[in-house]
């Protein structure tokens, strides 16, 4: 069993690095954006969802209804931390639009899978 969950885990890490280099590429290439650092922010913020749910909730319907505000207020945080960085001329207008519009995909996506999973 625990190595059942284990290979799961492991695919889940190795897919969401495979599609971190994917997107850092679109990014790079297609909308001609050098600076992808927030990018990686933002995924490690999606990857902290689950072990920051896990500690602050106890028992399973907890970790359920907990899931989705703290993976909200992460996506917040980042949505914060680009706008302090405009103010402070580290970002231009279009870094942080196509940013922004990542983590607000990132959000619809994670909603969307909640919807289809657990039947909100």
């Amino acid at each position: 069993m625990y190595l059942f969950f284990l290979t799961f885990f492991l695919l889940l890490l190795i897919s969401a690095i495979f599609f971190t280099i994917f997107e850092i590429n679109f990014v790079k290439h297609f909308l001609k954006i050098e600076n992808t650092k927030y990018i990686v922010l933002l995924r490690i913020l999606e990857t902290m969802t689950p072990f920051v749910t896990l500690l602050i909730a106890s028992g399973p319907r907890a970790i359920l209804k907990s899931v989705f505000p703290v993976f909200c207020s992460l996506c917040f945080l980042y949505l914060i931390i680009l706008i302090i960085e405009f103010f402070r001329k580290k970002i231009n207008m279009k870094e942080l639009i196509v940013n922004s519009v990542l983590c607000i995909i990132d959000v619809a996506l994670v909603t969307i899978g909640l919807i289809m999973i657990f039947g909100f």
